[in-house]
């Protein structure tokens, strides 16, 4: 379950070195932090890289990821960051955040080639991304270029979310609707939600229980929502009734919008009314219990909405982003990330923690 790390450090940083900078938007002076202020886990790598420190970066990953990322490696890495970015210049942004035994770092960094960040010459923003685990060891690792959401125009086909989203409940779904195509995705012409997703759950074909056209005879009806990411809850709607066999709402209906930070969004709605577990500036946890699946909203059976975009709440400006399931299983096969598309089973892998389903911090969910 590591990263290909060899490959993709490679990989990212030679494509930079064969095409012209992206045109990046410079960051308010007052928006940008101190490289004083970087975590000393990033800071000793992301220094280690500019600087040729490969021993010691290999020193600190796991054995698993040293076999992978050799010393050469690593030297090749940061000769192509400072002859293609400069040097780290500032900080644009920094999140930290748990999955399960590992500690998360995203580090979005401003780099130049010249001392001083005002002025002439081209800015080029690198993100180190990286997995510590219970030993402070280094086990997974993405270094690549990033241009921002908010210097991208629509509809956003290379935009590569920061966000890590892991699938939003538990057990195995059936996306409907999903992917990048007209196809595969009945979205697919909404400017905000142009890769949103669609999804059931389906038991030898069929999404139902019998042959009731109910709410409740939905297979999925009930089932828990969960935080496919921490984030900030910045829209948590309850109360509209839930729609009859034959109706169809508008909106939403009952549903969460979470605030990833790096202007990542993701919706999440139709949820059963009443059971919506957080409020507007909540904190949640990856897996955290959001609400049930219902059928509220423009929504013509029990099923969840899920979609990634700007913020959602500037309806005029919303653009949907493409986002992949992080360490999930697409029909059977683990991937490390996958968009899935119509009529393909997904499933979050097991030891996920659920608020909802577990009784405390300590219990971990096994399916």
């Amino acid at each position: 379950m590591h990263l290909r790390s060899a490959a993709l450090l490679a990989l990212a940083l030679t494509a930079g070195a064969c095409k012209p900078p992206p045109t990046i938007k410079v960051p308010a002076a007052a928006s940008l932090g101190s490289l004083d202020e970087l975590p000393e886990p990033a800071n000793a790598l992301i220094f280690g890289l500019v600087h040729d420190r490969a021993a010691a970066i290999r020193t600190s990953m796991t054995p698993g990821l040293r076999a992978q990322v050799s010393a050469r490696d690593l030297l090749e890495a940061g000769a192509r960051i400072r002859k293609t970015h400069g040097v780290p210049q500032a900080i644009v942004e920094s999140k930290i955040h748990k999955e399960d035994e590992l500690t998360w770092y995203s580090e979005l960094v401003l780099h130049k080639r010249s001392v001083e960040v005002s002025g002439k010459g081209p800015l080029r923003l690198m993100l180190y991304q990286f997995a510590l685990d219970d030993q402070k060891r280094v086990a997974r690792l993405l270094v690549r270029e990033h241009v921002r959401v908010s210097d991208v125009r629509a509809p956003a086909e290379r935009y590569l979310a920061i966000t890590r989203f892991h699938f939003p409940s538990v057990g195995e779904w059936t996306v409907i609707h999903g992917g990048r195509r007209a196809s595969t995705n009945y979205h697919h012409g909404s400017r905000g939600q142009r890769y949103a997703y669609d999804i059931v759950v389906r038991e030898a074909g069929r999404a139902r229980k019998g042959k009731g056209k109910g709410n409740a005879t939905a297979l999925c009806y009930g089932k828990p929502i969960t935080a496919p990411a921490p984030g900030v809850v910045v829209v948590a709607r309850d109360g509209v009734p839930e729609n009859r066999p034959g109706e169809k709402g508008k909106g939403g209906g009952n549903g969460v919008v979470i605030d990833h930070g790096f202007g990542e969004y993701t919706s999440l709605w139709h949820m059963i009314p009443g059971t919506v577990q957080v409020k507007v500036g909540d904190q949640v946890e990856l897996g955290q219990h959001l609400g049930d699946v219902g059928n509220s909203g423009h929504s013509s059976g029990p099923h969840i909405h899920f979609h990634a975009s700007t913020d959602p709440r500037s309806k005029n400006t919303e653009m949907g982003i493409p986002a992949p399931f992080v360490d999930v299983y697409i029909d059977g096969v683990w991937m490390e990330r996958g968009l899935p598309v119509r009529d393909q089973r997904v499933r979050r892998p097991p030891l996920l923690y659920d608020r909802r389903l577990a009784a405390s911090p300590t219990v971990y969910l096994a399916f």
